[in-house]
C-alpha cells in the first residue's frame, strides 16, 4: 500500500511539475530562512549549558538600592568570606579581566585577550576540561600560576604540552615569569566564560590600588570590581543562601542600606541579565521571540502557498479521486494519498534548503552582526530541529489538502462541482489576504523602524554631532603632550579632554541630598570633563560661565549642572549656589548623554586631572584627511608601539544606533523574502485562472470585450485583496510598533503615509506578478479560446 502511494505521488507531482516547482522554490526559501533563525536560536538557548554543574553555579548580583540599579561587579573578598561563612558554599571564585597583559615570545609583545584572574576553585565551577596537567585543587594557588588553553600554548609554543614552561609576561607594565601549571581545552562559543588564561586574581589588586587611590583592595568591603562566582553543596540550596545573605549583609557590610546581594543561576547569565549591568556576553529574549515570530510568518507563508496551489489544481485529480472512490477507496486512504504527496515535497526539498541555509550563513551573519557558528555539540540538536520543521511542514501542508478533498463525493465530482462554489473561493481569498497581511506588516514595521533610526542619527542631541574626531588614549600621562599638539595643527577649532566623550554608554552615578529637604536624595549622573570640552563639543550654556583653567585648587571645587539637575534638586538661583561641597558656576541646556533610549538624566560637570582618556577634537570639515595623518604622525612620536584609535562622532552615534539600523534591514529583508514566496503562489495560481477561463475569456472576446478589461478582470480582485489586508495590518503593526517604541525617551511618530507606501509596494509586486498571464490570456485567439478543453 505505501509503495502505490510513494509511486502515485511522484507520478502527480511530475505531472503538475509546474506547480510542484513553485512549490519546491517556495518550501525551500522559507524553510532556508528559518534554519538559519533556528540556527540562531539553539546557539542562544545553548550558551553555558555545557558546564556540568550549572544548576549548583551561581553568580553573585549585587543590588544598588538607592540607585536601584543591579551590577554583577562585588568586592573581592566576598566570595573567600561567602565560602568560610555559609556552609551551603562549597567552590567560591571572584572573576576579573586582566586589562593589560602582554607576554614576549621570540623578542616580540603579544597583547593577550581574555585574561581572567581568579582563584583555583575556578575549575570546579566551570567545567574547564585539562588536558595536560591535573587539578588538583591549588592550581593557581602561587601567585605565578598561570593555565592557558590549546590554542594559546600552540600559539605561544608551538604545541598544546606545555607544562612546565615559563612565559615572560607583563601585568600593567610589571614582569613576571609564570610556570604553566595546565592546559585546558578551548571553551565552546556558547560560553559567557572564555578564558584564555587563567591567573592569581591577585594580579588585579595593585591596579584598582592605584584607580581607588587605597591599599587594601584585597580586604576592603567598599569596592566593587570584581565579578563573584560560588557553587553549591545543593542546587535545590540556592533559596536557603538567599536567606542567608540578609544577615551575612548585616555583619560584613556594616549594617548600609545601600547594597544587598542575590545569586543569579548559570543557566540564566546570558539571556536573563538584561537588567543587570555587566561586561559579560548577554543575549536578548525579545529577539528570540522575534525571530521565532519571523519564522512561524514565513513558513505559514509557504503553507499557505501550497494549500492554495493544490486546492487550485484539485479539478484536475477530481476525476481521479471519483474513479478511486467509486472503486472503493475511503476518504482515510484518499487523504493518505495526498499526505504523501505532501510528505515527499518537503523531503525533497530539505537538502535544498540546507544548501540554501548553509550559503546563506555568512550573510546572515554579517545581517544579524553576531557569529552563527555550527557548534559541534550542537549539531543533533539542529538536524533534529531541522527534520522535525521540514516534517512538521510536510504535515500541515497536506493536512488540509486531504482533507478537503478525500470529502469530496462522488456524484459532486461526476457533476463537476469541485472547483465551483463561493465556500472555496473564500477560503482561497482568505489565504491570499492572510499573506498579504503578513507581507505588509513586514513593510510598514520597516518604515517605522526605519523613521525612528533616522531620528535618532539626524536629530540634535544638544552638542556637536559633525565635524569631531574622538581619540582613545588609554595612557593619562600621554594625553596632556597629545592635546598640545594637537592644537597646534591649523584646521583645529578646539580640543580637549575628558573620562569620556559624547554620547557615550558609561555611568557614574551618585545620590546627593535634595536642596531643600535634605532626607531626601537624588540620583545625579557624574560628567568629569578637562576645561575647554564643553566649549569643544558645543555644548550650550544657559546661565554662568565654562570652566576656567586658572590653575587654583579653588576651580576644580567648581561645577556646572544641566536644565534637568536644577529642577530635580529644587535649586534656585543655581549660579553662586552649592551643590554639597561644589560651586556651581553654571547651567548648561539638556543635552543627551547617552542615546534616546533614556530620558536625559540629571547631570553634575565637573573638572578632573585624573582618569582623562578620550580627546574630542573640533575641525574645518575640508581639512580632515590631513588632520588625522597629522594625528597618526604626532601620536606615533609620543608611543610607537600602541595603536591609535580615532572615530568621528558621526560613527559613534550611528554604532549607537546599530541596533535600529539592525532591525530595519532584518525586517526589511524578510519582508522581501515574504513577498517573494507569495508572488510564487500567486503566479501560479494566475496562471491557473488563466488555463481555467480560457473558454470564458474567447466568448467575452467575441462579445467585444478589450484585451484592458480581461487584464482588469484579473487586476482588480487582487487590489481588493491588498487593500484589505492592508487595512488589517494596520491595527496589528501599531500594537507591535507601540510596544517596541516603549524602549525611546524619544520615539518617532507611526504617520499614515508609511501606510500609503505599504499598499503601493504590495500593489505594484501583486500587480507585476499577474499581469504577465493575465497579459497572455487577453491575447488569445477566440476561435483556440473556444476550442480549449
Amino acid at each position: 500500500m505505501l509503495r502505490n502511494y510513494l509511486k502515485t505521488a511522484i507520478r502527480n507531482l511530475r505531472n503538475n511539475i509546474t506547480f510542484t516547482l513553485i512549490n519546491t522554490i517556495g518550501l525551500s526559501i522559507a524553510l532556508a530562512a528559518s534554519f538559519i533563525i533556528v540556527l540562531f536560536v539553539i546557539n542562544q538557548l545553548s550558551f553555558n549549558q555545557t558546564h556540568k554543574n550549572k544548576s549548583s553555579v551561581y553568580k553573585v548580583i549585587n543590588h544598588y538600592v538607592n540607585f536601584k540599579v543591579n551590577r554583577d561587579r562585588t568586592p573581592y573578598i566576598l566570595g573567600e568570606t561567602m565560602k568560610e561563612v555559609i556552609p551551603q558554599v562549597s567552590k567560591a571564585s571572584n572573576v576579573r579581566h586582566v586589562r593589560s597583559f602582554e607576554i614576549q615570545v621570540h623578542d616580540q609583545s603579544i597583547n593577550m585577550q581574555r585574561v581572567m584572574g581568579c582563584q583555583s576553585d575556578i575549575f570546579d565551577i566551570f567545567t574547564i576540561p585539562i588536558v595536560h596537567g591535573y587539578n588538583n585543587g591549588e592550581l593557581l594557588k602561587d601567585k605565578l600560576s598561570i593555565c592557558i588553553s590549546e590554542s594559546t600554548a600552540n600559539k605561544i609554543f608551538g604545541t598544546n604540552n606545555a607544562i612546565g614552561k615559563e612565559i615572560l609576561a607583563y601585568v600593567d607594565k610589571v614582569e613576571h615569569t609564570f610556570t604553566v601549571k595546565a592546559v585546558f581545552k578551548d571553551l565552546p562559543k556558547n560560553s559567557t566564560f572564555r578564558p584564555n588564561c587563567l591567573i592569581n586574581g591577585l594580579h588585579n589588586i595593585p591596579s584598582y590600588n592605584k584607580h581607588f587611590d587605597i591599599d587594601n583592595g584585597d580586604t576592603s568591603w567598599e569596592y566593587d570590581f570584581a565579578t563573584t562566582w560560588v557553587k553549591l553543596k545543593n542546587d535545590s540550596q540556592h533559596e536557603e543562601v538567599d536567606k542567608q545573605l540578609k544577615s551575612f549583609e548585616n555583619s560584613y557590610l556594616q549594617n548600609k542600606k545601600e547594597h544587598s546581594y542575590s545569586l543569579q543561576n548559570l543557566s540564566d547569565v546570558y539571556l536573563n541579565s538584561q537588567h543587570i549591568e555587566t561586561n559579560d556576553l548577554k543575549g536578548n529574549w525579545n529577539s528570540i521571540k522575534i525571530f521565532i515570530a519571523i519564522a512561524i510568518a514565513i513558513i505559514l507563508v509557504a503553507l499557505i502557498n501550497y494549500v492554495i496551489l493544490s486546492t487550485a489544481v484539485s479539478s484536475n485529480r477530481s476525476t481521479e479521486i471519483g474513479i478511486r472512490k467509486t472503486f472503493g477507496a475511503a476518504n482515510k486512504q484518499v487523504s493518505l494519498q495526498f499526505l504523501t504527496e505532501s510528505f515527499i515535497l518537503s523531503v525533497m526539498v530539505l537538502p535544498i534548503a540546507i544548501l540554501l541555509m548553509i550559503l546563506g550563513r555568512p550573510y546572515a551573519e554579517s545581517l544579524f552582526e553576531t557569529s552563527l557558528p555550527i557548534i559541534p555539540g550542537n549539531i543533533i540538536y539542529y538536524l533534529i530541529a531541522y527534520l522535525f520543521l521540514s516534517m512538521l511542514i510536510g504535515f500541515l501542508a497536506g493536512l488540509y489538502t486531504s482533507f478537503g478533498l478525500s470529502r469530496f463525493k462522488v456524484v459532486d465530482i461526476l457533476k463537476v462541482k469541485v472547483v465551483q462554489g463561493k465556500k472555496k473561493n473564500f477560503v482561497r481569498s482568505s489565504l491570499i489576504i492572510l499573506q498579504l497581511i503578513i507581507f505588509c506588516f513586514f513593510v510598514a514595521c520597516a518604515f517605522v523602524i526605519n523613521a525612528q533610526y533616522q531620528l535618532a542619527t539626524s536629530k540634535n542631541p544638544g552638542f556637536h554631532n559633525k565635524n569631531i574626531l574622538l581619540v582613545n588614549v588609554q595612557n593619562n600621562k600621554l594625553l596632556k603632550p597629545f592635546l598640545n599638539e594637537i592644537r597646534q595643527h591649523s584646521s583645529v577649532i578646539n580640543a580637549s579632554g575628558a573620562m569620556h566623550t559624547l554620547p557615550t554608554s558609561r555611568t557614574s552615578r551618585m545620590m546627593l541630598p535634595h536642596q531643600k529637604n535634605k532626607e531626601e536624595l537624588v540620583k545625579v549622573e557624574g560628567f568629569f570633563v578637562d576645561y575647554g570640552f564643553l566649549e569643544t563639543m558645543g555644548v550650550e550654556l544657559k546661565e554662568g560661565r565654562y570652566f576656567t583653567n586658572d590653575n587654583s585648587n579653588a576651580s576644580k571645587t567648581n561645577c556646572i549642572l544641566n536644565e534637568s539637575a536644577i529642577k530635580a534638586f529644587g535649586i534656585e538661583n543655581a549660579v553662586g549656589n552649592k551643590l554639597e561641597s561644589y560651586n556651581i558656576i553654571g547651567v548648561v541646556k539638556d543635552f543627551y548623554l547617552h542615546s534616546f533610549h533614556s530620558e536625559v538624566p540629571p547631570l553634575m560637570i565637573v573638572v578632573i586631572d585624573n582618569y582623562l582618556s578620550q580627546i574630542a577634537i573640533k575641525y574645518h570639515e575640508e581639512s580632515k584627511e590631513d588632520l588625522l595623518s597629522y594625528l597618526h604622525t604626532s601620536w606615533n612620536k609620543l608611543s610607537p608601539d600602541t595603536k591609535l584609535e580615532v572615530s568621528t562622532v558621526e560613527d559613534l552615534i550611528k554604532q549607537m544606533y546599530a541596533g535600529e539600523r539592525n532591525k530595519f534591514t532584518i525586517v526589511s529583508i524578510f519582508a522581501f523574502f515574504t513577498m517573494l514566496i507569495a508572488s510564487f503562489g500567486l503566479f501560479g495560481l494566475t496562471l491557473f485562472i488563466a488555463r481555467s477561463r480560457t473558454k470564458e475569456i474567447g466568448i467575452r472576446k467575441v462579445l467585444g470585450c478589450s484585451e484592458m478589461d480581461i487584464i482588469y478582470s484579473f487586476v482588480k480582485t487582487n487590489i481588493i485583496y491588498v487593500a484589505i489586508a492592508c487595512i488589517l495590518s494596520i491595527p496589528i503593526t501599531n500594537y507591535a510598533m507601540n510596544i517596541w517604541l516603549k524602549d525611546y525617551a524619544l520615539k518617532t511618530d507611526i504617520e499614515w503615509s508609511f501606510y500609503s507606501f505599504t499598499f503601493l509596494i504590495a500593489s505594484i509586486v501583486v500587480i507585476a506578478t499577474v499581469l504577465t498571464h493575465s497579459y497572455r490570456a487577453s491575447k488569445l485567439d477566440p476561435v483556440k479560446s473556444l476550442r480549449y478543453e
